[in-house]
């Protein structure tokens, strides 16, 4: 067991810069067209995941005082900093792998063991890496849109991202508690993005389709900002300002029925500042989380 264990490693060894080395003539376009072919499913999928989890989600906001969650979400953060280094220098964003490694020494050292994210306050934000987007990098294809059990929406190439990440994350391999750690990981993200989403699903006609936009537009600045691009958010909150500009990238969504197209045309000027602000709860809800 332990020599294939060996083997697998030399192999994957091996075998990653082959992979990257056919990847890197790959186009990269980080547009990321939407592709939902399996819309019926998933939307019966988000059904049951509201069913499910909003009430464990405000049980523990309930019982959980906002202190001790705050600190639990920094722990969290802290926690994923060592997955998001090694994509960065797998993406070749070295710029972004030393914020991070800065950040986790920083917090570590000086947060507490990461309750307290000192390195935010001092002007170091957490910086964007996961294996998703590293698999952006090297060429692979997203697939289509998905609504997975308890962890949400996504790609197909993000959700084995995702698996890479959460399986194959530095600090439970260092402690052998993989499971431990991604199970508490997407429990803690579940509760914050449940309930920063809440006021999303109340202000939109279509919460399904507001998500999945809001999914897309936050996915595309992390690919752009993969590509050493203006990380900008292509949110429907700065596409309805009527001083905002609107980014060449939102052609991709223009076949995508947001809460724009719904509300522009029949709600009332009031109803439409209560979207933009949901909207925006939600871009930064999902843009939280995804990391």
């Amino acid at each position: 067991m332990r020599r294939g264990q060996v083997w697998g490693r030399w192999a994957i060894t091996i075998a990653l810069p082959i992979i990257v080395g056919a990847c890197a003539a790959t186009p990269r376009d980080a547009a990321l067209p939407l592709q939902d072919p399996n819309e019926h499913a998933n939307r019966q999928m988000l059904a049951v995941n509201q069913e499910m989890l909003r009430p464990v989600a405000e049980a523990v906001q309930t019982v959980v005082p906002r202190p001790i969650h705050d600190r639990l979400h920094d722990f969290n953060s802290n926690l994923k900093e060592p997955r998001i280094f090694v994509n960065n220098l797998l993406q070749g964003r070295l710029d972004a792998a030393g914020k991070t490694a800065a950040r986790f020494a920083m917090n570590t050292t000086f947060g507490l063991g990461g309750l307290v994210d000192l390195a935010t306050r001092e002007g170091v934000p957490q910086q964007t890496g996961d294996f998703g987007q590293t698999l952006f990098v090297w060429g692979v294809g997203e697939g289509p849109y998905m609504v997975r059990p308890y962890w949400g929406p996504t790609t197909t190439r993000d959700a084995v991202g995702d698996v890479v990440d959460r399986f194959g994350d530095p600090v439970g391999l260092l402690f052998g508690s993989q499971l431990v750690i991604a199970v508490t990981s997407a429990s803690l993200d579940t509760v914050v993005r449940l309930g920063q989403l809440k006021m999303a699903e109340d202000a939109s006609i279509d919460f399904y389709a507001f998500l999945r936009s809001s999914y897309y537009q936050t996915r595309r600045a992390e690919l752009r900002e993969a590509l050493g691009l203006p990380n900008a958010v292509d949110s429907p909150a700065t596409a309805m300002d009527e001083t905002a500009k609107p980014d060449s990238g939102t052609t991709a969504m223009a076949s995508a029925p947001t809460p724009r197209s719904v509300v522009a045309n029949s709600a009332p000027r009031s109803s439409t500042k209560k979207t933009v602000r949901a909207t925006q709860v939600a871009t930064h809800a999902l843009a939280s989380t995804e990391k």
